[in-house]
């Protein structure tokens, strides 16, 4: 009978849950990244779902969220837009996109001593901020050799700039939005210097499957659209490892999605 074991630690100051199988020597690895107001707990069933395929499955408490939201962590931007508008909260999301990457990094470091890890076959996934953040991380760590996005963004900038331009169209803030003029300027910088989508073209032929629910009005479909677009071209020779999935679903992490991620980690990671 197959004992799984699930795990509360600390690694590297980084709150983790690890979920795995007790009798295998040999675990590819696979990290979860969880939304915005999520915390490590978020997926428990899907880490029991890639456990019992032969994984080693590890969520962390992203920068200033679960374990870790009492911490005093420094953000490089101030609140500047009108609460409402939700724009100084999706700022605040990719400066924790940003540290995850860091975080995924230092994790990845702590793994490759462990002698049960299988360094050469690390998965990467997340949902919402955790979609946007598993773009980012595919498009700069070498280190990761499959990614599943789901209901996040590629397109750092373009969603930024689609975002201050709608937000504009609402009358009570199209003022304000005006003459924030120079903050937006410095914010669409620092969206330019981290934004992953040119950098996806470098994490081809790996397998990337991005899944992005057709209903999902908070990460709508045509940013991962348009990377898919860009991206077929590169996967030419290897189309079988190149996929996007748009179910009919909002912005959710639904079973059968979590389903279809198992298998795919399963056919392109292999768990022995």
């Amino acid at each position: 009978m197959t004992k799984i074991i699930i795990e509360d630690s600390l690694v590297n100051d980084i709150p983790i849950l690890s979920i795995y199988q007790s009798e295998l020597n040999k675990y590819p690895l696979i990290f979860y990244l969880h939304g915005y107001g999520g915390d490590r707990e978020q997926a428990i069933d899907f880490g029991y779902m890639l456990a019992k395929k032969g994984f080693y499955y590890v969520s962390m408490d992203c920068k200033e969220h679960g374990k870790r939201e009492t911490r005093n962590e420094n953000n490089k931007f101030s609140e500047v837009f009108p609460p409402n508008t939700g724009l100084d909260t999706y700022v605040h999301m990719h400066e924790i996109i940003e540290q995850s990457a860091i975080d995924i990094q230092s994790l990845i470091e702590y793994y490759k001593s462990r002698n049960e890890i299988d360094s050469s076959k690390i998965g990467i996934t997340g949902f919402s901020m955790g979609g946007y953040a598993s773009f980012y991380i595919a498009a700069n760590n070498p280190n990761i050799k499959v990614a599943v996005p789901i209901a996040g963004k590629p397109a750092f900038t373009k969603a930024w700039k689609d975002s201050i331009l709608s937000t504009g169209t609402y009358k009570q803030w199209s003022e304000q939005i005006q003459n924030a003029e120079k903050e937006i300027a410095k914010r669409t910088e620092y969206f330019q210097r981290i934004d992953p989508y040119e950098k996806m073209s470098n994490f081809s032929p790996k397998p990337l499957l991005i899944i992005n629910g057709d209903q999902d009005t908070d990460s709508l479909f045509i940013y991962s659209l348009e990377l898919y677009k860009k991206l077929l071209p590169l996967y030419a020779e290897h189309p079988e490892n190149l996929q996007l999935w748009m179910p009919f679903a909002d912005h959710q992490f639904a079973y059968r999605m979590k389903l279809k991620v198992c298998n795919w980690f399963e056919k392109h990671l292999g768990s022995h």
